[in-house]
This record gives structure tokens, sequence and C-alpha cells, in this order.
């Protein structure tokens, strides 16, 4: 039978959102920690993880938001073998490889009926298939699914396959326009299913309830690597308020193999639990055969205009690219979010601290207060970008009582030269105007620093990269990095070299993806 073209907005409105979760986010959101992490001195530095107090600081754009379209006004398209439509009952019926397109959805079934009226729509006489973005941000299959268009109540039967950034399957999945509910549900990551069989991890619950923007309770939860059971709780609750685009790893409990050539083999977890309205405690941990015991534990609170916390924690920095640990006890930060000034794309940051630090035998009270000047990444050409920046930091060490001024400023740029090679130049220039740090830890080694590179791809899961870093005050190369990175699917290793006049080193880094 020959296929009917038919255009109808009122019916496919409600239909492109079956598969759809509601709490998924609408909006981009540009992090802080993301801009500053480009073209740092080698690959393997990128794979450190951001500070729990400026992981969450946002770029923020005041004025009008983006009008976007009602999904009851997007032009819609539905093939179907067979189309019925009743305009006094409002019911209506579309049968016969199904297929409904609507902007980036695509809805495949054997047959969707519904109301008009009553705006409730549902498929029939077999399983669903829905798509987004072609498959690539969701990817899911079911046998029933019932949307309300009024309400943008709906549920769903088994369903299984993508949304990113999961892997999801359960029995029944709800959402009433507030929360989320899925029953006998299991979550993975797009690495751990890098393998056609188990999963390198999961997570299994019986119960799952997702409250977007705020937590996700998980009853009787399990947690896996591959089929052996590593943990199992009566309850778990993970707080989703520092949520960077559905970027919450809910895996973070588990504690993670990590290694390091300075610090030795660990093991790695933390996690952050709802307190209030507002706030979060956090908890993150790493376990050194070398280096010991490292935690950071406080409370962290969103505030409308940025992020303040209060914490203990133990941290490491790189002098002379050797490890140096500091203590800080007892630690208030507030940090604003960037706001772009006025309707320029000129951004500024800010923000203050105060702690007790312990370094060895150099301990005190460590205050400090930074302002910053910055812009939305500038597109010199197709895949090339530059950020400019610059800034004012000012710290205050009870330990000599000397204080450091420190007026700031660098660039960053990066383009991807063609699909296997990528290049990067970095310019950091920091004016010590009479001291430096008495701690190693933020001591400034190089206060002109040039870093240009680039990696090449050698294969799906092999690159090679060149790191040269260069002392502008004395004229010369002060060291050159050789990093090889291969892809272990739930994990990335970086073997690098080090060529220096003084001292060359080799380093292995392994580091989990979705942890």
């Amino acid at each position: 039978m020959r296929k009917q073209r038919i255009q109808w907005l009122v019916v496919a409105a409600s239909l492109f959102c079956l598969a759809q979760p509601a709490w998924a986010a609408s909006e981009p959101i540009v992090y802080q920690d993301v801009l500053d992490s480009v073209g740092e001195s080698y690959p393997g530095e990128l794979s450190m993880p951001s500070t729990p107090e400026r992981s969450n600081i946002r770029i923020v754009r005041r004025g009008k938001q983006a009008v976007t379209t009602p999904s009851e006004q997007l032009p819609t398209r539905i093939d179907a073998d067979k189309m019925m439509y009743n305009g006094t009952s409002g019911d209506v019926a579309a049968d016969g490889n199904v297929v409904v397109i609507q902007g980036n959805q695509t809805l495949l079934a054997n047959r969707i009926e519904g109301n008009t009226k009553t705006t409730e729509y549902h498929t029939a006489n077999g399983p669903y298939r829905y798509l987004e973005d072609g498959g690539r941000t969701k990817d899911l299959t079911g046998d029933v699914m019932t949307y309300r268009t009024s309400d943008r109540h709906f549920d769903a039967g088994h369903t299984q396959g993508w949304s990113d950034p999961y892997y999801i399957k359960g029995q029944n999945i709800t959402y009433n326009g507030e929360e989320g509910h899925i029953q006998k549900g299991m979550f993975t990551t797009k690495h751990a299913m890098a393998f056609k069989h188990t999963p390198d991890f999961r997570v299994e619950g019986e119960d799952i309830k997702i409250y977007p923007g705020d937590k996700v309770i998980i009853k009787k939860p399990s947690f896996y690597i591959k089929n052996f059971k590593l943990l199992s709780l009566p309850s778990y609750t993970k707080s989703l308020r520092g949520d960077k685009q559905s970027r919450v790893s809910i895996f973070s409990l588990i504690p993670t193999p990590i290694y390091n050539s300075d610090d030795g083999f660990g093991l790695h977890g933390s996690t952050d639990i709802p307190m209030g309205k507002h706030g979060e405690a956090y908890i993150d941990y790493r376990l050194y055969s070398k280096a010991g015991f490292k935690p950071k534990v406080g409370y962290r609170y969103y505030l409308p205009w940025g992020t303040a916390s209060l914490g203990y924690s133990k941290e490491s920095n790189e002098y002379n690219d050797e490890p140096v640990w500091i203590e800080k006890l007892g630690e208030l930060r507030i940090d604003t979010h960037a706001y772009h000034i006025s309707d320029t794309p000129f951004t500024i940051r800010g923000g203050a601290n105060i702690g007790y630090w312990k370094e060895g035998n150099v301990k005190g009270t460590h205050k400090q207060y930074y302002t910053e000047v910055s812009h939305d990444p500038l597109k010199l050409w197709e895949n090339a970008n530059i950020r400019l920046f610059t800034g004012y930091e000012r710290d205050y060490y009870s330990y000599d009582n000397s204080v450091r001024s420190m007026p700031y400023w660098g660039g960053r740029f990066s383009a991807k030269v063609s699909p296997r090679v990528d290049a990067w130049i970095t310019y950091n220039q920091r004016n010590i105007t009479y001291n430096n740090s008495p701690y190693l830890f933020d001591t400034t080694e190089i206060p002109k620093e040039l870093i240009y590179g680039g990696r090449l791809k050698l294969s799906r899961i092999d690159d090679i990269s060149v790191s040269v870093k260069n002392d502008i005050n004395k004229g010369e190369i002060d060291s050159v990095y050789y990093t090889w990175h291969r892809d272990l699917h739930s994990f990335d290793l970086y073997l690098t070299y080090k060529a220096h006049s003084d001292n060359n080193t080799w380093k292995i880094q392994v580091v989990g993806k979705d942890f």
C-alpha cells in the first residue's frame, strides 16, 4: 500500500517527546574550567579533575534569554501506510510503518493512537524506536509509550538504549512534569559499553527517582564491575545541583583504580549529598600507595551569582615537575560566575578565600582575592579559536607576613588542522612585584611562559603529541614533553617523556573517564 505523507502539527507535536525525558538539559551551558583547561603544558594534564571549588563556575549572559520555538509550532512530517482522523471526537490513528520527524527527533512505530482533545497519545502493535540527532544524543527502543502534551506526562514500558550521557534500561519509566521514575533500572556509560557483552561497570537499582536540578535517589543500588558486585546499599542519594549538562557521574562512588608514577597505584571515589535547598556536602578521596590518603571534604552552597564552600583538603600541584602536597584546613571560598559585561562578548569574574595552609614546616593563614576579565572564544577560522584574559591576584601569607601582588595576562589558541592533527599555543605572564609564595604549592615557577605543541591521531585509540615549554625571561626552552595516549575504553593511558637539560624523566598516568 502506498504511504500517505501528511503534515499534521497537532498530532506530531506530542509524539517527538515520547522517549525524551523532560528532565534533560535544554540550553547549552559553558563552564569556566572547560575554557581554562585548553592549552595546558601537555595532554596528560588535561585529564586532571576540576577542583570542587571552581568546577561549577558558569559563563552567564544577563538580559533576554534565547527564545525557543514551542514544539507544537515546529514543522512536522508523518509518513504512514494509513492515517485516520475524526474531527468530532478528536481521535487520530496512524498505522503501518509510521515515521514521525520533527526537528532533530524521529519516532518509528507500527501504530500510533491518540486524541487531540485529551492530548494523550500512545504507541501500539509492537515496539517503537526514538532517535535524537540521528541517534547521537538519544537512541531508545521499547515496547509501548504514552505521552500527554498538556502536562508533559509520559509512561513507558520496557525501555533501553542510549540517552546521553548514559546507556539506560528499565521496566517502567514515568515522568509527571516534576520528577522522573525508573523501576528496575540500569545505568552505564558509552565508554563502559565499548564491549558488546557485559559493560565494564554499571549501576542497578530497584527504584530510581530523578528530581531535575536537585538529586537522584536510588533504592537498593548495586554497583558492578563486569559481573562482580562491588557494593550494595539500602539507598543512595546523589546531588544533581552541580550537574554539567547531564554529566554528573552516579558512578563516582565506586572506588576507581588510578595510577601515576609520582604517587603510585591508588583508588579514587567521590560523592555529593544534597543538604538543604541550595547546598550539598562533597566527599572526594584518593588513596595512593606512595602518597597516602588524600581527601577533600566540605560543604558547597550554590548562590544565584556563584558558589561558596567551606572544606578541608589535601591537594597537589607540581614544582619542577615533582608533586607538592599541601593541607588546607578550614578554607572558606567564594567564587562568582563569569558574567558578560552588558551585551559585549567580554566577561568578568572574581573571588576571595581564606584558610590555614600547611606544607611541611611552612604553615599559616593564607588569604587571597582575585578578579579576571576575558571574553567568549573568538573563532579565527573553521575549527580555530583564541581566548585572551587579564587579571589581578593578591595573596597574604601569615607564615612570613609577606604579600604577593600579581597582575597577570595571557592567551590560549587551539586549532584542528585536519581530522588527525590538532595544534595549540598558550602564553601566560604573571608579573610578580617583589614576593613569590613561601609555599611551593602556589609558587610561580616561570613568570613568562610560552607553550606550543601539536597532537597527531595515529589510530582510533592512539595519538601522540609534542609540547614545548619556553622560559621567556631566560630566552630558552625549559622542557619538551613527548606524550603517547591510548584509549583503554573506560580509562585513558598517558605515557610522557620530559626532556630537560637538568633532568629527563618518564611519567605514566592512568585516569578513569566516567568517574
